[in-house]
C-alpha cells in the first residue's frame, strides 16, 4: 500500500494551472477477494499525516466536493495506480498541503498518502535595485517555478525570448520601467509590478563666460518617483555638496566654479548618481581684452 507523490515541493503562477503527477499501488487482494478500487479522492490540509476530510478538492463520487475547486479540479489518473490531479486558475490561498486516498471494494482496504504534496502558489518576485546588474526572480527560495509556464513584461509588453524564471541584465538607462511576470497560460494573472530607479541625466553648457548665470538641473523618470536631489562637486579631498535640490544655479558664475558636477537623486528604492558634467568657466574680462586686441590688429 502507497502513494508515490513529487519529492520536492511543488510552485506554480498565480492564475496558471498545475498537474500534481502521482501513482499509487496496492496488493492483488486483500484477507481474500481480488481488490478493486471503488473511490479516489484529493483534500488539502496543512495537519501532517491526516488520514481524511470532511470535504474536497476533487471525490469521484462527486459528494463534500468544496465550492471553490468545484469546477477548478480535474482527475487526470484513474482507478488502477495512476492518481494525477489537475488544479486550474490556481490562487494565492491554493498554497497548502495536498494528499490523495483510495477506497477498495474491501472496507479495511483503504490507503491515505501521508506524506501529501506541497504546493506553493505566488504572484511576487524577487529584486535587486538598479545597478550594474540587476536579477528579477519569480518564484520562491526555496522552490523554482516551471521555466516554460509564465513570459516576462516592461511596461506592460512582452520581452521577447524571456521565459526564464529569472530576467537578468546589465542595467542601462534605457531598461528603466516597470516590470512584471504572468502565467503564460492566462496572461491576465500578472505578478505584482517592481519599479527600476532610473540614473539621473544632467545636462549643462561649456565653456561659459564669467559672470553668467547657469542653472544645472537634475530628471529622473524613477518610479517610485524621486523623493529628493542633492548636488555635488567633484574634488580630489572629497566631493563637495553644493545644493539639496534639483536645481543648482549660479546667479553669476566665476571662474572658481569651474570643475565637474554631478546630482543624486534618492527614492524609496535607493539612491543613484548621474554621470558628472564638467563646467568650464572663461574669464569675461580677458575675453573682451582679447577681442579688442583682434579688432586693433585688423584696423593696422
Amino acid at each position: 500500500w502507497r502513494v508515490n507523490y513529487p519529492p520536492q515541493e511543488m510552485c506554480a503562477l498565480r492564475g496558471s494551472s498545475v498537474v500534481i503527477p502521482c501513482t499509487y499501488d496496492y496488493p492483488e487482494s486483500f484477507e481474500g477477494p481480488v481488490l478493486t478500487v471503488v473511490t479516489v479522492k484529493w483534500f488539502r490540509s496543512s495537519i501532517p499525516g491526516i488520514a481524511d476530510r470532511d470535504t474536497y478538492v476533487y471525490h469521484s463520487t462527486g459528494i463534500n466536493v468544496s465550492p471553490e475547486y468545484e469546477n477548478r479540479t480535474k482527475y487526470l489518473g484513474n482507478k488502477v495506480k495512476n492518481c494525477t490531479l489537475q488544479i486550474r486558475d490556481l490562487q494565492s490561498n491554493d498554497t497548502d498541503r495536498y494528499y490523495f486516498r483510495f477506497e477498495t471494494n474491501q472496507p479495511a482496504g483503504k490507503w491515505t498518502g501521508a506524506t501529501g504534496v506541497s504546493l506553493s502558489v505566488t504572484g511576487k518576485y524577487h529584486t535587486v535595485k538598479e545597478g550594474s546588474f540587476v536579477s528579477l526572480t519569480c518564484g520562491f527560495d526555496r522552490c523554482t517555478l516551471n521555466e516554460s509556464s509564465f513570459v516576462w513584461y516592461r511596461e506592460g509588453q512582452p520581452i521577447s525570448n524571456e521565459k526564464s524564471n529569472k530576467h537578468q541584465f546589465n542595467v542601462s538607462y534605457e531598461h528603466s520601467g516597470k516590470y512584471c511576470c504572468a502565467s503564460a497560460e492566462n496572461s491576465s494573472f500578472k505578478s505584482e509590478q517592481i519599479n527600476l530607479i532610473v540614473k539621473s541625466s544632467v545636462g549643462a553648457p561649456g565653456g561659459i563666460a564669467e559672470g553668467s548665470s547657469v542653472t544645472l538641473t537634475c530628471t529622473s523618470n524613477a518610479n517610485p518617483p524621486v523623493s529628493s536631489y542633492t548636488w555635488f562637486r567633484r574634488d580630489g579631498n572629497g566631493d563637495e555638496e553644493k545644493a539639496r535640490q534639483q536645481h543648482l544655479n549660479f546667479s553669476s558664475i566665476t571662474s572658481s566654479d569651474s570643475g565637474d558636477y554631478y546630482c543624486e537623486a534618492n527614492n524609496s528604492l535607493g539612491a543613484q548618481n548621474s554621470s558628472s558634467v564638467h563646467l568650464s568657466v572663461t574669464g569675461r574680462y580677458r575675453e573682451e581684452t582679447g577681442i579688442e586686441d583682434l579688432k586693433q590688429h585688423l584696423n593696422n
